[in-house]
């Protein structure tokens, strides 16, 4: 009977995931329309409450002892999240959307790149830790990324002040109305998105695939569902710079989440413990985003055919590295 409420409630989940999260980008839209913030800025913040599940998924993995899994997971769901957008940007072929995204989401690639070499260099050298237990590159992870938002942030909004845009898709809504369901959606995201990513690894184990390729990917899809369904929410509102910038904030936000993990990991430094299989994750994620910064950078329209390259050539990775991972375990 319990194996059977777990499979209800992970089916449960997954529906109010995709109810919440696509309020959640809409009411997003909403408050960057009545602030006049730009639609990179609201991505970030978006990308952020998305991202929750996944610090659940760490937490776990930390309160049983698995640092390699809860680095694992969030190194792994980055990579997951950027085959969304690959799919996503397959799907919506005929609208070019990575064409269409502003400058803000080229400045989120520069920071997710630049966190993540911070990472791979953690990875890669055993450093003292200054303070307790946390080691120098969760703290420079810190530092890049609340700096980065804020570089990003100001240069956004300097275009978006020179644009005089107009209330009209959410004029029957008050600032204080968009701004407190936007909240409310974000609480409960974060709520039903744990419970999703409990539920699916609840199933892996029930189903024997927990250590295995389909059982990884399980976990992996129910942690960035939040993420894909905002991002669609996003298209469909023809919000392509929101859609990219929420989903790429997601990213920076996860990998400034290995600072808290390392925080809570009282034994020592996190990075220590984690395989080496993280380092080709890591490379594999640099590889894709500055793919799609090609995408993004090339301003001409091309025919379908040779639009989607670029993001098969995405997918085609994600399957090259998560199969080189499993066969790394």
């Amino acid at each position: 009977m319990n194996n059977i409420l777990v499979f209800v409630a992970f089916i449960l989940a997954a529906i109010a995931t995709y109810f919440v999260a696509s309020r959640l980008a809409m009411f997003g839209d909403g408050v960057s329309e009545k602030t006049k913030t730009s639609s990179a800025f609201m991505g970030i913040v978006i990308g952020a409450a998305i991202s929750l599940p996944e610090l659940t998924a760490s937490v776990t993995a930390i309160s049983i002892d698995s640092p390699d899994l809860a680095i694992g997971n969030l190194l792994g769901s980055n990579l997951f999240n950027l085959l969304a957008l690959a799919v996503l940007d397959i799907i919506y072929r005929n609208h070019q959307i990575m064409g269409r995204t502003d400058n803000g989401s080229k400045l989120y690639i520069y920071l997710v790149v630049f966190m993540t070499l911070v990472v791979i260099a953690g990875l890669s050298l055993s450093l003292p830790a200054p303070l307790f237990n946390i080691s120098f590159n969760s703290i420079v992870l810190v530092l890049i990324y609340f700096l980065g938002v804020k570089w990003v942030n100001s240069r956004t909004e300097q275009k978006v002040q020179r644009r005089k845009r107009k209330n009209e898709k959410y004029d029957d809504y008050s600032y204080k109305q968009v701004l407190y369901r936007f909240i409310i959606c974000a609480v409960l995201i974060m709520i039903i998105g744990s419970v999703l990513t409990v539920s699916a690894d609840q199933i892996a184990k029930i189903t024997g695939l927990g250590s295995s390729f389909v059982g990884s990917f399980l976990v992996g899809a129910s942690t960035s569902l939040p993420d894909a369904v905002s991002v669609i929410t996003a298209l469909r509102m023809r919000n392509y710079s929101m859609g990219v910038s929420s989903l790429l904030g997601s990213n920076a936000f996860n990998i400034m989440l290995l600072s808290f993990t390392d925080a809570i990991y009282l034994k020592n430094n996190l990075f220590d413990y984690a395989s080496p299989s993280n380092i080709v994750t890591s490379i594999s994620s640099i590889v894709v985003v500055l793919i799609i910064l090609y995408t993004i950078t090339r301003k001409q329209k091309r025919s379908t055919m040779m639009y989607v390259i670029p993001p098969t050539v995405i997918v085609i990775i994600y399957f090259v590295a998560t199969f080189t991972v499993y066969q790394m375990k």
